[in-house]
């Protein structure tokens, strides 16, 4: 109920959702609107483990299911459908679609860096790089924080696109550690969850900057799930939330890091041999320089509050030519709704040049008064 009306609109409007829900009145108690996806959550199971358990999706968005809408909820039936896995780790996605484009006549530049966005006349004529070189273009196809526009790190000419991204609340962080090791002590699946006990004080402290000393902990064994056994030497992701660098987390907090995760995971009987190095871990701070302008956050604005949904930028800017696409642009974060954005932009740019004409004028022969052909009917 959720998809057609949000996920695949362009651009979303409270209006069309409220026509949409009208028309189909159970939607309305799934997506308790004026909820929070906590208070649902305790209306619906008895059980304070399962509470905390649905209550993850907040943070699919990097948000927290004290402030999060209970719209959230609804994720469990795109969950339902199967979640998916690519042979050989989520990067070959990346390579599969770029040997698509390149064999259709895509060219790519890598470790390019883009200085400014250059408009002329209100449309978006081609980029500069850092190093000098301009490239022109028809369209210019932003993939990523539209805040980064809006603060004019890509030039003043794109400093009024989506200008609520300036000083919008921003989503959660994350400390990220990816390393290969031998696990020791629990039997792991692919995906696996190491809850805290008390999770209502973990999201107070990260709404005030702080890191927990025990955080829930996600650990991602890449290896697993898989027909074929997993090697002695596994890959590990483990993803513990964190604040935005504009709560000011302090060095002291990112230094101890390791000791937050793996003190937290030998609690629950999980080590790790070799012990991952410091260089193995992304903290906010480190997001924020690979990503500037997004302050860390790695699911672009805030996603707390009702229409939350509803002020996401949307792929058509106010720049004609300049469109947005990826995790900081409708529809939200995340490999399949990111997608999604593209399929946004593309949509957007198809329609904006067939609704312009590129044929240039000229004048036509003979006056008013010229007759019309002679036509005679088909067969």
């Amino acid at each position: 109920g959720f998809d057609a009306p949000m996920m695949r609109a362009s651009e979303p409007s409270f209006p069309a959702l409220a026509k949409h829900v009208a028309m189909r009145p159970a939607l309305a108690l799934q997506m308790a609107p004026f909820s929070t996806l906590d208070k649902l959550l305790r209306r619906s199971f008895d059980d304070p483990r399962l509470v905390q358990l649905f209550g993850r999706y907040a943070t699919y968005v990097g948000g927290s299911p004290y402030r999060a809408p209970a719209l959230l909820s609804l994720i469990w039936q795109a969950e339902s459908a199967g979640v998916w896995a690519i042979k050989g780790g989520m990067h070959k996605l990346a390579n599969a679609i770029a040997q698509i484009a390149t064999h259709r006549g895509a060219r790519f530049q890598f470790n390019a860096d883009v200085a400014r966005i250059r408009v002329r006349d209100g449309h978006a004529i081609g980029v500069t790089l850092t190093d000098g070189t301009e490239l022109t273009a028809e369209s210019v196809v932003f993939n990523g924080d539209p805040r980064a526009l809006s603060t004019g790190s890509l030039g003043q000419a794109c400093a009024e696109v989506a200008p609520h991204t300036r000083d919008a609340p921003r989503s959660l962080s994350a400390e990220v550690w990816a390393f290969a090791a031998k696990p020791q002590g629990v039997d792991l699946a692919h995906h696996n969850v190491f809850f805290r006990k008390d999770p209502k004080r973990e999201f107070e402290d990260l709404r005030h900057g702080r890191l927990t000393s025990d955080p829930t902990l996600y650990v991602c064994a890449m290896d697993r799930g898989f027909k074929d056994p997993a090697p002695s030497i596994e890959r590990f992701e483990i993803i513990a939330n964190a604040p935005p660098t504009t709560l000011k987390a302090t060095e002291e907090d990112t230094n101890s890091c390791q000791m937050r995760t793996f003190q937290t995971l030998a609690q629950f009987g999980l080590q790790f041999d070799p012990m991952p190095t410091r260089e193995s871990v992304t903290t906010p701070q480190g997001f924020e320089r690979l990503f500037p302008q997004t302050a860390g956050s790695l699911y672009g604005q805030s996603p707390h509050g009702t229409m939350a949904a509803f002020q996401r930028p949307t792929a058509r800017t106010m720049i004609k030519g300049l469109y947005l696409v990826g995790g900081g642009a409708h529809p939200g974060a995340g490999i399949p709704m990111a997608t999604l954005s593209a399929q946004h932009a593309v949509e957007a740019i198809l329609t904006d040049q067939t609704s312009i004409s590129t044929f240039h004028p000229t004048a036509t022969r003979g006056g008013m008064s010229t007759g019309s052909a002679t036509t005679v009917t088909e067969p």
